[in-house]
């Protein structure tokens, strides 16, 4: 399937100007003015964003940020309504962190269209209750945008995936690290389409006819500035992942393919493509990292706007079966989904977590009840009819009754049967996912069953004054963290210590937590500082 089909009538979008007129609005208003015509280029053009405490905004009002950008065409030109890149600039081509729309402070953003997402509301879905597993997920808001004078529609401003401790906390991979503990990490690369460097995978993937692979792509660092040994150690590292995983002693927990993967990580990832049955999961869209001296982590999500039920093609409609056996009935795609999900699938151990975890998930009130679903979803809903968005989107964007994406028909005429449609999808998908999953079985929760033992840390004096020491039981490498009592992270160490301390001197007094993660375990603990 082609992502998109265009019809003349969407051809004829392209050239269109505004439809709909912005006067007053309940979200943000992100208003780009551009030096010279944007493409895929970067070049310098300014922002204003308008968020009044109020809560009603308008293009005239006065701008709570203002400043210079470096602004580009993102993905391309697949579709009418585009998608942008932005870097907040100091002076041009310099870097300058900032906080926007109440983000954390950083300097690269986005712009998503969710043009073929007539909901808003998918990426905000998958987002959220990704969030919810524990695992970092990029950060949207919902906003309305201007772009030279021109009504652009509803957009998604937020977080590109990248290394940052706000983000995707992982060690800074510098240019002289090339040996040693250094070099382990921090590594982020994709499964996806692109040139942009990286390596083929020895191991094709289940039900090919046509020759196809599985291409690994550098994101971070990347392949203008990843270093040789670099390129050869993260390249070998997911060789032995994957060697271990297609290797008869798989199930081994000390020569298996645990030694080189994070089994949570993998399973919240299975979990929330299998629920969402996103018709790109697994093959495109599709981001691994790697800490320094930690394992391989699958996440986090990014572009779903075909999930969700929102594309029949490789049955992705359908609330039965899995999304990593899709190749299985569309075996000339081009991109496939690597062998590693349908092995997991036969770990037993690896299933038999997997199945405690999604049962915890779906107890009443947790983050998979679909009560609770519901509600995230009628939140997002609500606001984006609140003050008309939506009405104005469509009316820049008429395309209720149009076929994108091969949508399942009859298709949806207005935004209420969308979000209808996205439930049913939901209800019908965990109806199906509870015969497969929900298990009464569970000895102690998923939660619990992963967390570090109280008797192997020991953290003294309490309350102190200003060092606390920390004792460890534990002979592995371990993240320590200082969380202030909001859970902001005010400070992280790297250690493969058994002692260790932390200075709190120059914090004032109150309650902090300590956090200590080993692999995908974590414990955390308060502190008093008087």
């Amino acid at each position: 399937m082609k992502l998109l089909i265009f019809t003349l009538f969407s051809v004829m979008l392209l050239t269109t100007t505004s439809k709909a007129q912005l006067t007053s609005t309940n979200l943000p208003i992100v208003i780009l003015t551009a030096t010279s015509a944007i493409n895929d280029t970067q070049k310098q053009a300014a922002i204003k964003i308008i968020d009044n405490v109020s809560g009603v905004n308008t293009p005239l009002d006065a701008a709570k940020f203002n400043g210079m950008i470096g602004l580009k065409l993102r993905g391309g030109v697949a579709n009418p309504k585009f998608s942008y890149s932005i870097e907040t600039w100091s002076t041009p081509f310099i870097s300058l962190d900032t906080s926007l729309l109440s983000l954390p402070r950083e300097n690269d953003w986005v712009l998503l269209a969710s043009y073929v997402d007539r909901s808003l509301v998918r990426n905000l879905l998958t987002n959220n209750l990704h969030e919810k597993m524990g695992r970092y997920a990029p950060r949207f808001k919902l906003c309305e945008l201007i772009v030279d004078n021109q009504y652009k529609g509803v957009y998604l401003f937020g977080e590109k995936i990248k290394r940052d401790t706000s983000r995707l906390d992982i060690a800074n991979l510098k240019n002289i690290d090339i040996s040693g503990d250094q070099l382990t990490g921090g590594y982020i690369f994709t499964i996806d389409n692109g040139n942009t460097g990286g390596w083929t995978s020895a191991i094709a993937p289940p039900y090919g006819t046509l020759g196809q692979t599985i291409n690994f792509l550098y994101e971070v660092p990347d392949a203008s500035a990843i270093q040789i040994p670099q390129k050869l150690y993260i390249k070998s590292y997911v060789d032995s992942f994957e060697t271990a995983l297609n290797s008869t002693s798989f199930q081994d927990t000390v020569i298996g393919w645990r030694k080189f993967g994070a089994e949570n990580s993998f399973i919240d990832y299975m979990i929330m493509n299998e629920l969402s049955k996103d018709y790109e999961g697994y093959r495109k869209n599709t981001y691994i990292y790697k800490d320094k001296l930690g394992k391989l982590k699958t996440g986090p999500m990014w572009g779903n706007e075909i999930a969700w039920g929102n594309t029949i093609d490789c049955n992705s409609n359908l609330a039965t079966g899995w999304a990593y056996e899709a190749g299985n009935v569309c075996n000339t795609n081009t991109k496939l989904a690597p062998f590693w999900w349908g092995k997991l699938a036969t770990d037993v151990e690896y299933m038999k977590a997997l199945k405690c975890r999604y049962t915890e998930y779906r107890k009443v009130g947790n983050l998979l009840d679909t009560t609770q679903i519901f509600k995230t979803i009628d939140s997002i809903a609500t606001r984006l009819n609140a003050s008309g968005a939506i009405a104005r989107n469509f009316t820049q964007w008429p395309i209720w009754n149009v076929p994108l994406v091969n949508e399942p028909t009859p298709m949806s005429s207005n935004h209420a049967e969308e979000v209808a449609a996205i439930k049913n999808f939901i209800r019908t998908r965990i109806s199906w996912l509870d015969n497969q999953w929900f298990s009464t079985n569970c000895v102690f929760p998923a939660t619990v069953k992963n967390s570090i033992n109280e008797n192997e840390v020991t953290l003294y004096p309490i309350p102190t004054t200003d060092i606390i020491n920390i004792d460890l039981k534990i002979n592995e490498h371990v993240i320590i963290n200082l969380l202030s009592i909001e859970g902001k992270k005010l400070m992280s160490m790297n250690s493969s210590s058994n002692k260790n301390t932390i200075d709190l001197s120059s914090y004032k007094k109150g309650i902090y937590f300590i956090e200590i993660k080993c692999n995908e375990q974590v414990l955390i603990k308060k502190v008093i500082k008087e």
